[in-house]
Formats: C-alpha cells, sequence, structure tokens
C-alpha cells in the first residue's frame, strides 16, 4: 500500500490511542498498521515518524536500552483543562437541547488523549427541563450567520406557548406571523442565544431569543444597515442588563455586602462613592423601566433608590401599585 494512506493510519492511532500519560509502543503500532494492510518495519516505522515531526507534528519518542521504544501523541489544540471548559459550558447551555449537548460533547472527548478521556464528564449539570426544546437551533443560528455574512435578510416564525403548553407561532394566521428581520449579531446571555437586528415591521432594532425562532429563512432584500448611533455593546448593556427606558443618572445606596453583585452588575468601572461604615452609593446610567424597578425590588431593605426625586417617586409608585394588586385594592 502507497505510503500516503499509511502515514495517515499511523496519525489516526497515535492521536486516538496515546498521550504524555499513555504512550504506545512500537509493537502496538505495527500490530494495528499491520490489521489495516499497512505492514511496516521498525525502520520504515521510524521513518514515518520522522515525516510526521518534520510536517511540524509533535509526537514524544521515548527511547530506553532494554525496553520498546514508545511514542506519544503530544500535538492536541486544547488541553484537558479547556475541554473541561467546554464540556460544562455545552451541558449547561439552556439554548442546546439535552440531545444535541450529548452529541457535542462526545465530539469535545474525542479531542483529548486516552487518559483524560474517562474524566471529561460535565461537571455542571442542568435540569433537562430547562433545555431548550428547539432541536433547530444551531440550523438557525448557522442560517443568521451566513445572512449577516451576505448582508440579507431573515424571515422567520416566533414561537411562543399557549395555554395548553403548545408553541405556536405569533400572530398565527396573519400576514404578521413571519417576521423580516436584518439580523446584525447574535448574543449569547444568561445561557440563551439572541439575535439582535432590525425589524422591518417595528422599524427599530430588536431582541429575539434563537431557540423560539423556527424556519428560519434568507430572503435576497439586502439588510437595513445598522443606524449611525448603533453600538452592539452599548445595545446590549442597555437590553440585557438596565432594559428599555428612557435613560437616567441613578444613585443607589446598598449595604456592603452587595458590592460583588454591583461589580458583576456594572463592571468594575462602576462610580463609588460616600462610602459608610454599613452601605455604600453608586451612580450608574440604567434605562428606567418596571424592569429596572423588578431589579432594584429583589434587594429590598438592602438598596435603595435616593436620587434622582422623580426615579425615586416612580419606584414608590411602583412599589405601591405591587401592594394594590396583591391586596386586590
Amino acid at each position: 500500500m502507497a505510503m500516503k494512506p499509511r502515514v495517515l493510519y499511523l496519525m489516526q492511532y497515535l492521536e486516538q490511542n496515546s498521550d504524555e500519560e499513555h504512550p504506545v509502543t512500537t509493537a502496538e503500532i505495527r500490530k494495528e498498521l499491520a490489521a489495516k494492510g499497512c505492514p511496516v518495519s521498525i525502520i520504515t516505522l521510524r521513518a514515518d515518524i520522522e515525516s510526521l515531526l518534520e510536517a511540524g507534528y509533535e509526537i514524544s519518542i521515548n527511547e530506553k536500552e532494554g525496553f520498546s521504544t514508545t511514542y506519544s501523541w503530544i500535538d492536541r489544540d486544547l488541553s484537558a483543562p479547556e475541554l473541561q471548559i467546554l464540556v460544562d459550558a455545552v451541558s449547561s447551555s439552556q439554548f442546546i437541547t439535552m440531545e444535541k449537548s450529548n452529541d457535542l460533547i462526545q465530539k469535545l472527548v474525542k479531542l483529548a488523549g486516552p487518559s483524560y478521556q474517562a474524566g471529561l464528564t460535565p461537571q455542571i449539570l442542568v435540569s433537562e427541563h430547562v433545555k431548550a426544546p428547539n432541536k433547530q437551533i444551531l440550523l438557525s443560528v448557522q442560517a443568521i450567520r451566513r445572512a449577516i455574512d451576505r448582508d440579507r435578510k431573515i424571515t422567520f416564525k416566533y414561537m411562543q406557548y399557549n395555554t395548553d403548553k403548545v408553541q405556536v407561532p405569533r400572530h398565527a394566521g396573519t400576514p404578521e406571523e413571519d417576521y423580516i428581520v436584518s439580523p446584525y449579531a447574535t448574543i449569547w446571555n444568561n445561557d440563551r442565544y439572541y439575535l439582535v437586528g432590525y425589524s422591518d415591521k417595528r422599524q427599530e432594532v430588536n431582541t429575539f431569543r434563537v431557540d423560539r425562532m423556527t424556519k428560519v429563512k434568507q430572503i435576497q432584500k439586502k439588510r437595513v444597515p445598522e443606524p449611525e448611533d448603533f453600538n452592539i455593546q452599548d445595545y446590549t448593556d442597555k437590553v440585557f442588563w438596565m432594559y428599555d427606558g428612557n435613560e437616567e443618572e441613578v444613585t443607589l445606596r446598598c449595604k456592603r455586602h452587595l458590592m460583588d453583585q454591583m461589580i458583576d452588575k456594572f463592571g468594575e468601572g462602576v462610580n463609588v462613592s460616600n462610602v459608610r461604615r454599613e452601605t455604600f452609593d453608586i451612580t450608574v446610567p440604567v434605562h428606567i423601566s418596571g424592569t429596572f424597578y423588578a431589579w432594584v425590588t429583589q434587594f429590598i431593605g438592602e438598596m435603595t433608590i435616593t436620587g434622582p426625586g422623580h426615579v425615586r417617586d416612580a419606584y414608590a409608585e411602583f412599589l405601591q401599585e405591587g401592594i394594590d394588586d396583591v391586596l386586590g385594592v
């Protein structure tokens, strides 16, 4: 048999069966190649190894007098710790179905050496009921990315659950059932995949959950260009951190133990002032909305809005309306 397939078989065997902790012997390699119909002598095998080394592949050769020479495939793009991070990310990602998660994890495990494959199991476990049911999500992401690359619009149906817990298209049976969007970017936030794009219907930039999108298709119409003042990072911060609404500089008085949460939320550049024994103030730009007030409410007793006054008053009204709703007033 020609040298080319023999060397490919050699590469495949070394990659799949050896690493720095698990070398293979000359005899084991020759036996495997013979089973593939490529019997080789020790001299020929060594020449093939040298060819791989010259081509840039990293192979460890261990020669010790009185012992069989062993070889280890070291040329791996990802280390075991790096693969573990990816395995955990795939396992915990809610936008990937359980079936696809398992499939991707199996592929990632194969990239590791044999000494590490058994240990590459998800260290972060997620209940199956929170995993996305949409099995077409990866195809949707691919269609979105292709449309962005080709500067084209997409159409899709946007699904929602009805009271029978069945997903149905929004605006089903109307001309508005098919969404037409100019895709700008995909964003991964809180284990969900989102599409950011310009909606033909709303004539503005909107966000859509990719796992709720079905029948994503590219159309021949060119995308609406991004607005001149549009910045994807700013938009992401506003939508995912403080949501829609008029932007205001708001001062929050927080208990000292909330500093970790504030940095997680606003970053290390957050403006901290008026540090006291039990509290500190932060002043941050936020978009005032019910969602912002709901976020503040989760820290009730530990955080207050100190200014501006009209935002503080509006928050008080928000709380009172909530109390009235609970009491049925």
